[in-house]
């Protein structure tokens, strides 16, 4: 008997250590088994795929006067919508689910589609937070359209570079920025992987220091992480223009409290003492379905893994008097910060966009809240309060705030200057 040839002779892959090639098969078939046992062989390994795949029952139906009289009947999901299978026989109804399954499983997929399918795995199975689905989305809407659209083992490491050099260096990013959409574009490969939507990862073959010179390499110094007091001067004076604004009164907050934009949010008018306030909310946004609703969590940043009721930050005469200004504000609300006549509180976003609209407009160099944070553990520095007293107002552990918050910027070194050359000068 003789062999045709095969063209496409790639091995099969049975487990991790057996392969066979299609022409091994087909000397098989032909020369070494009988096809009634064959065929056997067959019928049952479509039965345990079926089986493996279809989790919803096959059942008979009674007797009656329908067509469907004694069928076999089940049902599959097409596109979210339920699907009735019928056959005359539960042999021919496990073909028909064979062919369905079969024909899913091969289908197609595009990254974008494979994409979807490990958002849904983060979330549902994974359990991670809707902030973390948030960032992996915004970080993907960088990814072309050319890609996405890709079938996910067609794409090649070149396209991944092509589309980097192409569509990302131009837009002169970040080196982290460089680096995460290409951990991220790998994890969306893995997952593939893993569940046999592809055979590899080609993002295993690029290297983001290979970027990096052609990236925004510029780190920021510490008068750009930190409103100076020049800057604190010109936003209080401009601030004093619009006092009916409950985001204008966040900013003035945030100035003698080092708060978060999420917690000066969350703030209930409760939680407003004699002496000190009680931060220990924040707000945060939820995906519910295409859209992202605000919501309030009673617990801050540091705390998410294990809460510990808050802190407590002493109120200075100026936070008095913001927080007077802010109860002044027309309308019934718990939250201290609110529109005039609303009870909702003010969105964190409007808030931010708020103050780097008025940081630009008055020209300082940092146009973010957390410059606030960064200045007022500055002043608390220059007050003489230790790493831990500082840590304990600011919400972080002391090594936090030593590496990230502590500043030993040119303003402090012109001053340390100064100061030694007065000492010099003193017979």
């Amino acid at each position: 008997m003789n062999l045709q040839n095969i063209k496409d002779d790639r091995p099969i892959i049975l487990d991790d250590n057996t392969t066979l090639r299609p022409r091994d098969l087909q000397l098989l078939f032909s020369c070494g088994m009988e096809s009634a046992k064959v065929n056997e062989m067959i019928t049952e390994a479509k039965r345990n795929y079926v089986k493996s795949k279809h989790s919803r029952a096959i059942f008979q139906l009674p007797p009656s006067k329908s067509w469907k009289n004694g069928c076999y009947k089940t049902y599959v999901y097409v596109d979210s919508k339920r699907k009735e299978i019928t056959s005359s026989t539960e042999y021919k109804l496990i073909e028909k689910l064979y062919d369905f399954y079969y024909e899913e499983e091969n289908k197609v997929k595009t990254l974008e589609q494979v994409f979807e399918l490990f958002m849904d795995y983060k979330k549902n199975c994974l359990n991670r937070r809707d902030k973390t689905i948030i960032t992996d989305r915004t970080r993907f809407k960088h990814v072309s359209k050319t890609l996405l659209e890709m079938d996910i083992n067609e794409i090649t490491d070149e396209d991944i570079r092509r589309f980097i050099v192409t569509e990302l260096l131009p837009n002169n990013p970040k080196p982290t920025f460089i680096k995460r959409m290409i951990q991220s574009l790998g994890a969306v490969f893995e997952y593939g992987i893993k569940k046999k939507l592809c055979f590899d990862n080609p993002v295993r073959y690029i290297e983001a220091q290979d970027y990096y010179k052609q990236c925004d390499q510029h780190a920021k110094t510490d008068e750009e992480k930190a409103f100076s007091t020049e800057e604190l001067a010109l936003i209080t004076e401009d601030a004093n223009k619009y006092l009916d604004n409950p985001r204008v009164l966040m900013s003035l907050l945030a100035k003698e409290t080092g708060m978060r934009a999420g917690e000066l949010s969350a703030l209930h008018v409760e939680d407003i003492g004699d002496d000190f306030i009680h931060v220990h909310r924040q707000q945060i946004k939820e995906s519910e379905g295409d859209h992202n609703r605000l919501v309030e969590v009673g617990y801050t940043k540091d705390e998410r893994m294990h809460p510990h009721n808050g802190r407590f930050i002493p109120i200075t005469e100026d936070a008095r008097r913001v927080i007077s200004l802010a109860m002044a504000i027309p309308g019934e609300s718990q939250y201290l910060f609110h529109d005039a006549n609303c009870s909702n509180m003010v969105p964190t976003d409007g808030y931010v966009h708020n103050l780097r609209k008025r940081c630009k407009r008055l020209g300082c160099v940092p146009t973010n809240n957390h410059a606030f944070r960064m200045a007022f553990n500055s002043r608390l520095i220059e007050m003489g309060f230790s790493a831990s007293d500082r840590a304990l107002i600011l919400g972080h552990e002391v090594q936090t705030n030593e590496a990230h918050y502590s500043l030993t910027d040119k303003r402090k070194l012109n001053d340390i200057k100064e100061r030694l050359t007065q000492n010099k000068e003193e017979p």
